[in-house]
């Protein structure tokens, strides 16, 4: 099987992953996309870093709209929330687009957010979480993804955000699409996400376990 770095903003990860050196991939507007190899693991990784001018609610609201991932996560075709556990942990089914003749790759992620009290330092993890959504024939369960995102307030409504994501898509796929998913796929995703976070639906939203 070969395997690819595959950016699915809405997968999961139980912690940070670090991987034991990176490489600068893509800078441009304000995003680095980085690549890295993982300890103990024949994946690889996937890093950005970029500062955002939005509040720690505003984020958390966008994240938790799991329709709204169908809007700024590259290639999403479908996401929708499959089970609400808690006010800051979900369970979502995410289908994102491949390009023909590949089949379409599908994800069940369970999403928590939590945040440090004394630091304001936000965590958000997920794991893959099969056995929620039947495996569909047409497409392609992904086995194994991993995601972290760490947020530090640095300012007034200005956070510094890290993702780190791991991923196996299962089944073939072709050298050149590696490329593209691991550069451009985070690159216009968090170019998105910037635009869309500030949007009125989240401009007024808070949440017991969120400070700004």
């Amino acid at each position: 099987m070969k395997r690819m770095i595959i950016f699915l903003a809405a997968c999961a990860v139980t912690g940070t992953l670090h991987a034991t050196e990176w490489e600068l991939k893509k800078d441009k507007d304000g995003i680095k996309v980085y690549t890295g190899t993982v300890s103990n693991s024949n994946l690889k990784a996937v890093r950005a870093v970029f500062t955002l001018n939005a509040s720690m609610s505003q984020l958390t609201a966008l994240l938790l709209d799991t329709k709204a991932h169908e809007q700024w996560v590259y290639n999403t075709k479908t996401s929708y929330t499959v089970k609400k556990v808690s006010a800051n942990n979900l369970v979502y089914y995410s289908e994102v687009s491949m390009p023909w003749p590949l089949a379409n790759r599908d994800v069940v992620v369970e999403m928590a957010i939590t945040q440090q009290p004394v630091t304001k330092v936000l965590y958000v993890t997920a794991n893959t979480a099969p056995g929620s959504v039947p495996v569909s024939k047409d497409k392609v369960r992904v086995p194994l993804s991993k995601v972290s995102w760490v947020v530090t307030p640095i300012g007034k409504n200005k956070l510094s955000v890290e993702y780190v994501a791991e991923a196996d898509p299962g089944g073939e796929v072709p050298a050149w699409l590696v490329n593209s998913f691991t550069t451009k796929g985070p690159f216009e995703t968090f170019k998105k996400l910037k635009e869309l976070v500030t949007a009125p639906a989240y401009r007024d939203v808070h949440f017991d376990f969120v400070k700004d």
